[in-house]
């Protein structure tokens, strides 16, 4: 009776501890890929929330993005706000591919990666903030020298391929 028993929890530890292991080596694999792709610099995060400030957020009926590539960013970021200046092109404020500045990354001890930037265009000055998650979520903060600041929640594009090729 007690080698049945013990034969048991060795079989239930063993069944129990396995799928354990394999999905803390699936995440650790998951945090390993989403760290490479930002140390590319060659990547896209796809938005699909815009955070206005002080309202409620807004669901998307499609995908926007932000890219990286080497030194440049492309911006095809959702913006409707007020502006400081009159008369300005509301609405395609952040509709832009110009060089990046300042460019820093820091990963933390949990493996997620927050990323720094400034760009410049013609309209404005733009400080983004970028926070990816180890499972590949992303925040995208941006900060405008005459207009509010935004936000925008998304996902880091995963397939390598589809990156590289473009």
């Amino acid at each position: 009776m007690k080698t049945k028993r013990k034969i048991f929890i060795l079989l239930w530890v063993v069944l129990v501890g396995v799928p354990t292991l394999s999905a803390q080596s699936k995440r650790e694999q998951r945090a390993e890929a989403v760290s490479n792709i930002i140390r590319s610099k060659n990547y896209k995060i796809y938005v699909d929330t815009y955070i206005p400030p002080y309202r409620d957020p807004i669901q998307l009926d499609y995908l926007d993005l932000i890219e990286i590539k080497n030194d440049s960013v492309f911006s095809d970021l959702f913006f409707v706000e007020e502006s400081d200046i009159p008369y300005s092109g509301r609405g395609n404020e952040l509709r832009f591919q110009v060089p990046l500045k300042k460019y820093t990354m820091d990963i933390d001890r949990k493996g997620n990666v927050y990323i720094k930037f400034s760009a410049r265009t013609k309209v404005d000055k733009f400080n983004f903030k970028i926070i990816v998650y180890v499972d590949g979520r992303a925040i995208v903060n941006v900060f405008m020298q005459h207009y509010q600041s935004v936000s925008f929640w998304g996902e880091l594009n995963m397939r390598r391929e589809e990156t590289e090729s473009l």
